[in-house]
């Protein structure tokens, strides 16, 4: 699928990985992904893939998307965490709803681009908060995979003249 129905996240890992930490790393992706209530998931090579959520209450992660792919890719020297998201559903849904809405305005002398805005209003917001909450997904797992092989990834800053911690009071 083409941009705006897939959209896909590209995050830097400092984490290097082998064969031996491999699989850690698609377990963490497939816990991280269950207590966010995915369904269907499946773990093959180096991907993790989903397909809906298994809650479908308001506010769902994973409920307004068709599915997902998490992939673990080695370009430029480093380690990159792919994911990609497709949203079918939510253009097709808000297209049928706006549909309606519109087709109702112009039987009732209402103006035509009722169900333009419906979609817009509909399909749009919902498309933005989308990327916004599957951005964090794909930043908080990269993290967490730094986090899981690297450990600590920042260490807390030293004062450059003595060498010591800095106090805040």
């Amino acid at each position: 699928m083409i941009f705006p129905f897939s959209v896909s996240f590209n995050k830097r890992l400092a984490a290097t990985i082998t064969s031996d930490n491999q699989q850690q790393i698609l377990q963490y992706i497939v816990k991280s992904i269950l207590e966010d209530k995915a369904k269907n998931i499946a773990v093959e090579d180096v991907h993790v893939t989903y397909k809906g959520s298994t809650s479908n209450w308001r506010g769902s992660l994973f409920g307004s998307v068709d599915d997902g792919i998490f992939n673990l890719i080695y370009k430029d020297n480093n380690w990159w965490l792919y994911y990609k998201i497709n949203m079918r559903k939510l253009f097709v849904g808000a297209a049928q709803l706006s549909t309606i809405v519109g087709l109702f305005a112009l039987v009732n002398g209402g103006p035509w681009w009722i169900g333009i805005a419906g979609f817009l209003w509909l399909c749009g917001a919902n498309w933005i908060i989308n990327l916004i909450r599957h951005e964090s997904v794909a930043s908080n797992i990269a993290w967490g995979i730094d986090e899981l092989i690297c450990g600590k990834t920042q260490l807390p800053e030293q004062d450059k003249m003595t060498g010591k911690l800095k106090s805040w009071f």
